[in-house]
């Protein structure tokens, strides 16, 4: 019996010891792009052997070496790292799990070539369904008895949310969706998916929650740390202190790190809780960032009614009784041709809606790309002002836990204590010793925690609508690019990518390719320098590599600025050639291959 239809997913990761999330994902792409893995070449069957179904899977197919290659929210199959990465930098997630490598493959009864449109469509469906915000590059391998495809997804969305698979999502989501959509196209389900798995109960929140509310009122009764481990001793934990502190209490089979109960609980974080109670509250705000800019109507067409017969000038009348006459009903043309207009209109408005947008964060360049990188600043500001200002509020939890308490008595405690409404007294008195604990032990009013917990929620709100404007601005700004709707110069490049450093270093590492280069970069508004750029094979801790020395020359060739990759680590080489763009405003760059300008006598 066939075993059905197989997918397997996995993660493309990058950091500080590996290749940046760039190189990981080309790497991937490369590897689902080689010509090598097409055992039959899909490219030079007639179309009706391959299916009909491949022209309506997306306008993007492509044939790469005989491979099909499809893609989604990907403007340019050939940029697709580039455009990737220009996502997860608007959203500052470049590290980590930069991209997910999945394979869907069929039965080896049902891998003729001729299903290869059926699989494309299977998966880019797969996609709308499961990941309808992400970039996916994808494309059929037919080098196994089993016709399989290949996708790379970036795992952080256009909406800006980042993929997350937990220990259910390939039984919970992935297998059950691939299923479906196998029936769908006539390939056989994968019978072992369907068995019911039993779940797992970890009751792990609820010990981390008995044991922070244990930590907080240990801080609260002692001033020092060692006084803090020996009232936790005396409430019947297990403490054990050594180069971290352990915890256990009846019931745990192991102890726990204190650190794991979160940030605020780590030895460090307590230290600084015991010494700082007293300290005065400290406010963070939110500065703006968003622009906001309507989609104010450009243009607007005013509804041209047909009159009645009767209401009708002779002129009119022998129009309409010419367009009877040809068979034609003029009342509906007209309705027609204003539904035409409204359509035209609303069009007309959303793409200058867009232009506004791309003229007033491009600094009146109105280049995409500078938008861009200018929203993709903004996101970044915002978001390290909010993460400080969570991190503040979050600092002061024991505090506003406290006044969340309070706020549950607070109603029945004023009833008592106005009114003399005596069966509330057991409320007033929680509010009363609530209230105590708060300036006794931390030197704070009702009033100053309430005022505190209110602004700070209120910016977070501020900072939120800002986000979600900034979002709603780049996906417009993206969609209209990937559309086709902006142009840009294929000649022209960023400053980093004219240089190539990155490139050369990889293609040396990668494939052993060394090679020696000299161009010359110039950049739009920078008539009165140029960048000269000599790479150079170098060996590098033992392993083949590239040099590379850049020249800023002024308007008489003369030494201006001077950087080279052998006097620092990989990094801080790429971190000095986004500086040396910022210094001297190098963008829309030029590549070429003499020092072809007149010098300045």
């Amino acid at each position: 019996m066939a075993q059905g239809i197989v997918v397997k997913i996995w993660n493309v990761t990058a950091g500080k010891q590996t290749r940046s999330g760039a190189a990981q994902i080309r790497s991937s792409i490369d590897y689902i792009e080689n010509p090598e893995k097409t055992g039959v070449k899909l490219g030079e069957l007639p179309v009706r052997q391959v299916g009909n179904e491949l022209s309506y899977v997306t306008d993007d197919i492509k044939t790469m070496d005989g491979l099909y290659v499809g893609t989604r929210h990907i403007s340019d199959v050939s940029h697709a790292v580039e455009e990737m990465m220009q996502v997860k930098e608007f959203y500052g997630k470049l590290d980590g799990r930069v991209a997910t490598h999945g394979v869907i493959s069929l039965d080896e009864s049902e891998s003729d070539p001729s299903h290869a449109g059926k699989l494309m469509l299977l998966l880019d469906e797969l996609m709308k369904q499961v990941f309808p915000e992400n970039q996916v590059v994808y494309a059929v391998h037919t080098n196994t008895e089993n016709l399989h495809i290949h996708f790379i997804i970036n795992t952080v969305g256009l909406d800006g949310k980042k993929i997350h698979m937990d220990r259910k999502f390939m039984s919970r989501v992935l297998e059950p969706a691939v299923n479906a959509l196998a029936e769908k196209y006539g390939f056989t389900p994968n019978g072992q998916w369907r068995r019911e798995k039993q779940p797992k109960q970890i009751p792990l929140a609820q010990r981390k929650t008995i044991l922070r509310k244990l930590v907080d009122y240990a801080v609260e009764q002692t001033d020092d740390f060692a006084a803090f481990i020996a009232y936790l001793r005396s409430e019947g934990l297990v403490v054990n202190v050594g180069k971290t502190v352990t915890l256990q209490m009846e019931g745990m089979e192991h102890a726990m790190r204190i650190g794991q109960l979160g940030e605020n609980y780590t030895p460090d974080a307590l230290r600084r809780r015991l010494a700082s109670k007293l300290d005065p509250i400290v406010w963070k705000g939110i500065g703006p960032h968003a622009h906001y800019i309507s989609q104010k109507d450009m243009l607007s067409f005013t509804p041209a009614k047909m009159k009645q017969y009767r209401d009708m000038n002779e002129q009119e009348k022998a129009h309409a009784k010419r367009l009877l006459k040809l068979g034609r009903n003029p009342w509906e043309e007209t309705g027609k041709d204003n539904w035409q207009l409204r359509k035209m209109e609303k069009q007309l408005n959303e793409t200058g809606y867009v232009c506004e947008l791309v003229h007033y964060y491009s600094g009146g360049s109105d280049h995409v790309k500078d938008a861009l990188d200018e929203l993709i600043r903004r996101r970044k500001e915002l978001s390290r002002e909010r993460k400080e200002l969570r991190e503040n509020l979050k600092s002061y939890r024991p505090q506003t836990a406290i006044y969340e308490e309070m706020k549950k008595y607070m109603l029945h405690a004023y009833l008592y204590d106005v009114c003399g409404q005596t069966e509330y007294q057991s409320e007033f008195e929680a509010y009363s010793e609530l209230s105590q604990r708060l300036e006794k032990i931390y030197g704070k009013t009702v009033d100053e925690v309430a005022a505190f917990v209110r602004d700070q929620k209120d910016q977070l709100l501020y900072s939120k609508a800002q986000e979600t404007e900034l979002k709603a601005q780049y996906k417009a700004i993206r969609a209209y690019e990937e559309k086709g709707t902006f142009r840009t110069d294929e000649n022209v490049l960023s400053f980093f990518r004219a240089v190539g450093h990155s490139e050369a270093r990889q293609e040396a590492r990668d494939y052993g390719i060394c090679t020696s280069s000299l161009k010359y970069i110039t950049a739009r508004g920078r008539e009165d320098i140029v960048v000269r750029v000599v790479t150079t094979p170098d060996v590098v801790k033992g392993k083949a590599s590239v040099v590379t020395e850049i020249t800023v020359l002024g308007e008489k060739d003369e030494v201006l600025r001077e950087i080279s990759s052998k006097d620092m680590d990989a990094k801080a080489f790429n971190d000095a050639i986004f500086a040396l763009a910022g210094e001297y405003g190098l963008k829309d760059c030029q590549v070429h291959r003499k020092n072809t300008r007149k010098i300045v006598p």
